[in-house]
């Protein structure tokens, strides 16, 4: 993969240092990179592994309630330029169209679609109910279909960017403490739930949750398209599917449980009567927020978080790493609901 040749202005400016590179890490160094402005990375995978294990699927529609994601309108309308220049920049391949089936459960689902169906925003992307039979998958109510939506392959994403950051010395692989003394401008924290060990003011704002994934391999799940019942089922090639996620609000380790299988296990069973192999099994912790909005700004006069991504980061996160680098270098306002100030 070809290195990119950085035209970074100021390099006899102090950098700023960013600490963690899932994907908030990597949205504000690549935006960074675009804006000329100097920094570094320091990040150990090994602490946390929710970006890297995320299904990536970028969908703007809360299925279970057929509801618009809240400002999905202005995410949606840098996505596609953000990621497909960084593709073009880094030789390789992350952003993938797809199509999505909702599994309808009943006859008031469907009345209920194809009323949202006209509603703004609504109508761009809930498509008609596909009822033409799958082999081994139960539908009785047929598939509704959700248009304009993609996934990305994040561990592509964030390992491609790494490579890139370490060919130009920019990343210090291993982990931040306190005390650290790595001359920089200032901290920007894009470390996820860990912030509340290092920042406890804020962790009130966190509302974590464990998520946990299976890859199966199942030679009967359509390829072409993602089923969605519950949990997704999306596919990998070859065979192979990521099924999640579950959710856990007790146990926020980032080790995998039996009961997070079997709650996956159930879920897939619902739908898909096929036999499959288990291939793996993933868990990460979420950095979500309590009012499910992201969390931004300044902690201090050197010190600066963009987090609470969430299960939507893919989606999100590359409007709102622009909004928050315009912010840092321009000192435009930041939208107060995603000020952390809201919770100081």
């Amino acid at each position: 993969m070809p290195a990119i040749n950085p035209e970074i202005s100021g390099l006899m400016e102090k950098p700023y240092l960013i600490v963690g590179q899932g994907l908030a890490g990597t949205f504000i160094s690549m935006r960074l990179w675009e804006a000329g402005v100097p920094f570094r990375v320091i990040d150990l995978p090994s602490l946390s592994q929710s970006s890297r294990i995320a299904a990536g699927l970028a969908n703007p529609i809360v299925l279970k309630r057929q509801k618009w994601v809240a400002n999905a309108e202005l995410y949606l309308g840098e996505t596609e330029a953000f990621y497909r220049a960084w593709e073009a920049r880094l030789g390789t391949s992350f952003y993938h169209p797809v199509e999505l089936e909702h599994v309808i459960h009943n006859s008031g689902e469907t009345n209920d679609w194809i009323s949202n169906s006209e509603k703004p925003y609504l109508k761009d992307h809930l498509g008609p109910i596909n009822k033409t039979p799958l082999p081994e998958i139960a539908a009785p109510h047929g598939r509704a279909e959700v248009k304009g939506i993609f996934w990305c392959n994040t561990q592509e994403f964030i390992e491609s960017w790494k490579i890139n950051l370490r060919k130009n010395d920019l990343l210090i692989e291993d982990q931040w403490e306190s005390g650290l003394n790595i001359d920089s401008k200032g901290l920007i924290f894009c470390n996820g739930h860990l912030l509340r060990e290092s920042h406890p003011h804020l962790s009130a704002a966190f509302s974590p949750t464990k998520g946990e994934l299976m890859v199966i391999k199942a030679d009967k799940l359509p390829e072409d398209r993602i089923l969605h019942a519950g949990v997704f089922a999306l596919p990998l090639g070859e065979g192979l599917f990521k099924i999640g996620a579950s959710y856990s609000h007790q146990d926020l380790t980032e080790n995998t449980s039996p009961s997070g299988l079997e709650f996956l296990k159930s879920k897939l069973e619902v739908f898909y009567k096929g036999e499959y192999e288990i291939i793996d099994h993933q868990a990460g912790v979420r950095p979500n927020i309590k009012d499910r909005k992201p969390l931004m700004g300044r902690i201090s006069e050197s010190e600066w978080t963009f987090n609470g991504l969430g299960s939507r980061g893919v989606l999100m996160g590359p409007y709102l790493s622009k909004h928050f680098v315009d912010h840092l270098i321009h000192d435009s306002p930041l939208k107060p609901e995603w000020d952390l100030k809201r919770f100081i």
